[in-house]
């Protein structure tokens, strides 16, 4: 008989493997012997995102690799959902996140949604081309711990600054932490926007989310 840890190693294994059609069997199974679906994210499908982030950071998985990994999750959160929708409480800290006005560009920005969610992060993707107005009434209406904003066009960088300023007129930017990233995006232009952190790529992103958050 399958335990509960041999289901979650599995699940985890289908995310590095890129495997839809074991993972989805795999899911079935683990809902259907009770395993909470919080469990399932975390110690399942999102330990299979660390390794993915770890097996990348050490340059033995490339950006399609990571691309894969995200399919596959995202697959799975697809399924999730209904479940998802049931639940009442809110993970260990909220996010906002989305990518600027005039870019369209989602990889990168879904990529580090699912390695957020995958540490049972409460994460709110408001999707591309997000105008500074609608960050702050999305920041006014969730009360996010922290917002993050992508941009990989260079002629969009500049909406990242204007972001800011707008949640900071809307009194809003002390009460969170923002981490931005994207090609067009640096260290740099992090402290000079007044950002409080910036992610290279999605598992810098998901190790920084969690220093910010740990100091909020």
């Amino acid at each position: 008989m399958t335990t509960d840890d041999e289901l979650l190693d599995t699940l985890a294994r289908t995310v590095t493997v890129f495997d839809f059609e074991v993972m989805k069997c795999t899911l079935r199974l683990a809902l259907e012997s009770g395993i909470p679906v919080d469990i399932v994210i975390k110690k399942g499908l999102g330990r299979g995102m660390e390794i993915v982030g770890e097996k990348y950071e050490k340059g033995e998985y490339f950006l399609s690799d990571l691309i894969m990994s995200a399919e596959v999750m995202n697959e799975a959160i697809e399924q999730l959902k209904p479940l998802l929708g049931n639940q009442t409480t809110r993970g260990e800290a909220r996010i906002l996140i989305g990518t600027v006005e005039g870019d369209l560009h989602d990889i990168g920005k879904n990529l580090v949604k699912y390695m957020l969610q995958s540490a049972g992060l409460d994460v709110i993707d408001l999707g591309v081309d997000v105008t500074p107005s609608k960050f702050v009434d999305q920041a006014k209406m969730n009360a996010p711990d922290m917002v993050c904003m992508s941009a990989l066009l260079s002629v969009t960088a500049p909406k990242v600054g204007q972001t800011i300023e707008a949640l900071d007129r809307a009194s809003l930017k002390d009460r969170l932490k923002i981490l931005i990233g994207g090609r067009c995006l640096s260290e740099e232009i992090a402290a000079h926007v007044g950002a409080d952190g910036y992610g290279k790529d999605c598992y810098e992103g998901l190790r920084k989310a969690k220093e910010l958050l740990r100091r909020s």
